[in-house]
């Protein structure tokens, strides 16, 4: 097994002769090589995650389903009606100022 001040002193003697032929097919190979082993990797990890989700999935079904009452209304129909009419009213004065813009600002620099 090749040790890692091995590799380093591979590495960097390939990478000092990348503008001959074979070094560069070399560094080439090496790169392809890890190039597949990051796409391995992702297909992989992209498997392990799918996997855990669906197993989630199971997890979810297999429990019983809540059949506890219903929690109370959060909405009051006295206070969606006054926020209705506050746009109603908003709506009202957006449509007035369209009708009579105020006059416009003379420009300071003529």
């Amino acid at each position: 097994m090749m040790s890692f001040s091995d590799i380093e002193k591979r590495m960097r003697n390939l990478y000092a002769g990348r503008f001959e032929p074979e070094g560069a097919r070399s560094l080439a190979d090496m790169y392809w090589t890890a190039l597949l082993s990051c796409a391995g990797l992702v297909v992989v990890l992209a498997l392990l995650w799918g996997l855990w989700t669906l197993w989630g999935v199971f997890d979810t079904l297999e429990q019983t389903p809540d059949t506890s009452p219903l929690p109370p209304a959060s909405l009051n129909r006295a206070v969606l009606q006054g926020i209705v009419q506050g746009f109603d009213a908003r709506q009202a004065q957006y449509n007035a100022y369209q009708s009579a813009p105020p006059a416009p600002v003379p420009d300071p620099s003529k």
